[in-house]
């Protein structure tokens, strides 16, 4: 029983540790954000190619925070959809929906001309960039 006992003790140990391991891999791989003000343009290409550009002064650390702004100051921008295992699946932008599963489109997320590495909740957001959702149809 003690045997018993002393590997549960270890057991737990060992999972605080391992936790705490992951915690800190975590805190310093995630994306840096920048804070106070920031310039930044958020673009929309539609699927007939036509691009509106937003521009938008803002404090928001990540998109989404900043897409919520743009969307609720009057400029004609939004977007919806939901949330997911991955972060935020955006499905709506501008009232068109693009759905994988039914058409195999969906909204892509670039980054000065980049393609995104992150989702809108977990994109930082810095001074001077373009962010945009382009409508894509899978190949």
């Amino acid at each position: 029983m003690k045997n018993n006992k002393k590997g549960i003790i270890i057991g737990g140990v060992v999972l605080v540790a391992l936790i705490a391991i992951f915690a800190a891999v975590f805190m310093f791989n995630r994306p840096a954000t920048n804070k106070g003000g920031k310039n930044i343009v958020i673009e929309v290409k539609n699927s007939a190619g036509e691009v509106t550009d937003y521009d938008l002064s803002t404090d928001a650390e990540y998109l989404k925070g900043a897409m919520d702004e743009l969307a609720e100051n009057g400029s004609g921008f939004s977007y919806s959809g939901t949330d997911g295992d991955y972060g935020l699946m955006v499905e709506y932008v501008n009232e068109e929906r693009a759905d994988y599963a039914q058409d195999g489109a969906y909204w892509a997320l670039y980054v000065n001309g980049e393609y995104g590495q992150y989702g809108a909740d977990s994109q930082p957001v810095a001074d001077g960039e373009t962010y945009t959702w382009a409508f894509e149809a899978a190949q």
